[in-house]
């Protein structure tokens, strides 16, 4: 991309603003969200990420086949986040007139979780496909920044009106919030206007397999879905020992919620330092290979650190460590091996990614879990399953980074 300084001004400042206003339309119901599921028995929720993988698993391909018969992609980001935003006010009329609370709060959860994985892949699906692989080395690190900004606003945000508004008009707060990051996505495009090329046809054949199928001939993209896997096997692991240790010491959801928020500034604050100060210097020196490679030693010490001695303050450094090496560091590397691949792939074959290939790690990993804990295995188990898991993921932070270089360098010749 040859855009002047100004231009890629433009760009991080709408670009940092549609990112903040999706994130804090999501995290203004996240700790609620939490806290309430926790009512329960803990050792159901395996069964919510296998509703969870069903529901991507059918959504994904659906949003494969509708941008395979579009020309104009970058238009169809907003009109997802349209949808998302309908469905919030939908979920704000059922919770406001207490139709079947239960039932409503078990389809609210598995939404959500939908809805965060999509809307932040097909955020990311145009950034990469507005920026190549030089300018994401600069801009991707202040874009996500935003994303932290907007992690910090959610939770602020209702703390500071859902006493006077209830958790229906967060919902209907959030829907708002994600209406006005359509409005910085338009500003994005605009931005961008000029600097780069006009936009492909859609394939003549395409199906809504397609982006799967492209998985699975691609060796690079394949790698990605690996680590992804690996990234949200860890994930479960230390989410599942969050569920446990929080519904034995905290009896109220209350209580929970708060907890959950306070590891959500904390997360938010070390994020931001690592954004603003160290992603764009390490990307720009080591490039994504190195810099994937941090989060499987953060996830490594932070399930050993858990099993050894599982209490609230474990579970909290462990947390905010592993949570800020994720979305400081890992999101925008990971974010960056979809600049050097086709168009098509970083809408189509990104989604199915981010999607069905995570919420497959949620459901594989969350069974694994809860057989080993079934079976007394005991920490020792979980360690012992999670070394092999650091190694390959490592081999396959590196696999990346080579990967990456070499399309780079061949996109670079044929530019």
């Amino acid at each position: 991309m040859r855009g002047t300084r100004s231009t890629e001004a433009r760009l991080v400042g709408w670009g940092a603003a549609a990112f903040a206003l999706v994130l804090a339309s999501y995290a203004a119901f996240r700790p609620v969200r939490d806290a309430l599921i926790l009512d329960g028995d803990p050792d159901q929720i395996p069964w919510l990420f296998t509703a969870t993988f069903v529901a991507v698993a059918i959504v994904s391909p659906l949003w494969s086949a509708l941008v395979g018969h579009r020309a104009r992609r970058r238009a169809l980001v907003g009109a997802a986040l349209h949808v998302f935003a309908a469905c919030e006010v939908l979920f704000f009329v059922l919770v406001r007139e207490r139709v079947a609370p239960v039932t409503v709060g078990r389809v609210f959860y598995v939404w959500s979780a939908v809805f965060n994985l999509f809307a932040v892949s097909v955020f990311w699906s145009l950034c990469a496909d507005l920026l190549g692989p030089s300018a994401a080395r600069r801009l991707y690190g202040p874009i996500a920044a935003g994303g932290t900004a907007g992690t910090v606003l959610g939770p602020l945000l209702t703390k500071l009106f859902v006493d006077d508004l209830g958790v229906d008009g967060i919902l209907l707060l959030s829907a708002v919030m994600l209406e006005l990051a359509v409005i910085a996505i338009a500003g994005m495009r605009r931005a961008a206007n000029g600097s780069i090329e006009p936009e492909e046809p859609a394939p003549e054949r395409s199906g809504a397999l397609d982006g799967i199928r492209h998985v699975a001939r691609s060796p690079y993209l394949a790698a990605i879905v690996g680590y992804v896997l690996c990234t949200a096997t860890a994930a479960t692991f230390m989410y599942l020992a969050q569920a446990k240790i929080t519904h034995d010491a905290l009896p109220g959801h209350e209580a929970r919620a708060d907890f959950f928020a306070t590891l959500d500034l904390w997360t938010a604050g070390v994020t931001a330092v690592l954004q603003t100060l160290v992603a764009r210097p390490a990307l720009g020196r080591f490039g994504p290979g190195v810099v994937l490679m941090i989060l499987p030693l953060s996830q490594a010490i932070g399930i050993s650190s858990l099993v050894v001695a599982p209490s609230l303050a474990t579970l909290a450094i462990a947390q905010v460590a592993s949570r800020s090496a994720t979305h400081g560091l890992t999101r925008p590397a990971r974010e960056m091996l979809f600049t050097v691949v086709s168009r098509d792939d970083k809408y189509r074959a990104k989604n199915a990614i981010d999607t069905v290939a995570y919420r497959l790690g949620d459901f594989g990993s969350s069974w694994l879990y809860k057989g080993l804990v079934a079976a007394g295995a005991g920490g020792g188990a979980v360690i012992a399953a999670s070394a092999p898991l650091v190694a390959i993921w490592l081999a396959l932070a590196f696999v990346l980074g080579a990967g990456f270089r070499r399309r780079s360098h061949q996109q670079g010749e044929t530019s």
